[in-house]
């Protein structure tokens, strides 16, 4: 049976591991990994498993019986990259080493604190599904729970993505594309989601009293 709920303290490092199987062939870790799959995964899981172990609650899962197979995150506000990222993290270098090479992931991270938003926000992410079970709603309802939290808090999330048809999913949840930048041979979307007043929202309208 399939569960949405917050994560445990000692499920965490199990959901990044849930990301990093999921983004493993996006766009972005092929950039920064190359071609080898080995490689891929292994960069993807470095980079994940260690980031979500390190979140402070509540984040968000979906578990299949007693198993993390979806996760959902969320940084406060004042606590992603635009905020805290290194100084060597904010400018892009100048030269692009080969595949695996450092200056890759800093490029990415430079580009997501240079496209940070200013405003007050939740940064959404990773969102991960199993690749295995994904197209089977579990991130639909992942990132349906954790929008309704925004919008009863009244506030904005912000998030980043490398991937057309995630585009299409996020839109159907209230975010909208307000920068679209093509750079290291691919495309990263930016959108953002204003909290949504309880006429607006999914099921609001049929509920008793609404």
């Amino acid at each position: 049976m399939l569960t949405v709920r917050d994560l445990r303290p000692e499920e965490l490092a199990a959901a990044g591991g849930v990301a990093g199987r999921a983004l493993a062939d996006s766009p972005i870790f092929r950039f920064i990994a190359g071609d080898d799959v080995q490689a891929r995964v292994e960069r993807a899981l470095d980079v994940f498993v260690g980031y979500v172990d390190g979140l402070p609650p509540p984040q968000m899962c979906a578990l299949l019986g007693a198993h993390v197979v979806g996760v959902c995150a969320a940084v406060a506000p004042g606590t992603c990259v635009g905020a805290t990222a290194p100084a060597a993290w904010r400018d892009a270098p100048e030269e692009i080493g080969p595949p695996g090479d450092e200056t890759r992931a800093v490029a990415v991270w430079s580009l997501y604190y240079r496209h940070d938003l200013g405003e007050r926000h939740w940064h959404v992410g990773p969102v991960a599904v199993e690749p295995r079970l994904q197209g089977a709603g579990i991130g639909g309802a992942m990132v349906a729970a954790l929008c309704a939290r925004f919008d009863e808090a009244g506030e904005m999330a912000w998030l980043e993505t490398d991937k057309p048809e995630n585009v299409v999913f996020y839109r159907r949840h209230g975010f909208a594309v307000v920068d679209e930048i093509e750079a290291y041979g691919f495309t990263t979307w930016f959108m953002r989601r204003d909290p949504q007043p309880p006429e607006d929202r999914p099921g609001e309208a049929s509920r008793p009293g609404a």
